[in-house]
């Protein structure tokens, strides 16, 4: 079967974790996953009144979001993270991450928190990845994509769709 969406939250979403939700280049992504039916958690550490008014802004839309502050160097806010989506939307299904700010944590968290076959885009290296995660990503069938080539790092006026496109093409790929 191809074309399906393949991960669900509780009533049939996707759920996208959106690190720099709340400006920039991770607003846009938020906004346009959103609006493609993805139950999205708004990551922010610094800028609250940022992320509330972007899920304000994706509520009013139409869709559902949530906005959580975590420090994604601290492994247990990436903990936190991971928990408190999980208890929101019954799961995750992809993380992008739009942020210079990550640790090992992250990649670590999303190994075992994603739900088998989603995915990670990230708008930098994905050099926190270790062996022993990238075993585990394997394992349980979630895609990993960097930046494509000639696409530079996400800022304030960077569009988006490069990074939506490497979700896309995981959300649509054709199952096994």
């Amino acid at each position: 079967m191809s074309g399906c969406l393949r991960m669900t939250g509780l009533d049939g979403g996707a759920v996208a974790i959106v690190s720099g939700g709340c400006c920039g280049a991770g607003r846009e992504v938020a906004r346009r996953l959103a609006a493609a039916s993805y139950w999205v958690v708004v990551v922010y550490l610094e800028d609250q009144g940022g992320a509330e008014a972007a899920v304000e802004e994706i509520v009013a839309a139409g869709g559902t979001a949530v906005a959580v502050r975590a420090d994604l160097t601290d492994e247990l806010d990436v903990e936190r993270l991971f928990t408190e989506t999980v208890a929101a939307f019954g799961g995750v299904d992809a993380f992008v991450h739009t942020t210079t700010r990550a640790a090992p944590a992250l990649y670590q968290h999303a190994a075992r928190r994603l739900r088998r076959g989603g995915a990670i885009v990230s708008a930098f290296a994905t050099d926190g990845i270790t062996p022993q995660v990238a075993e585990r990503l394997r394992e349980r069938d979630v895609t990993v994509n960097g930046v494509p080539p000639g696409l530079e790092p996400p800022g304030g006026a960077h569009d988006a769709g490069e990074l939506l496109a490497l979700l896309e093409r995981w959300r649509r790929r054709p199952d096994d």
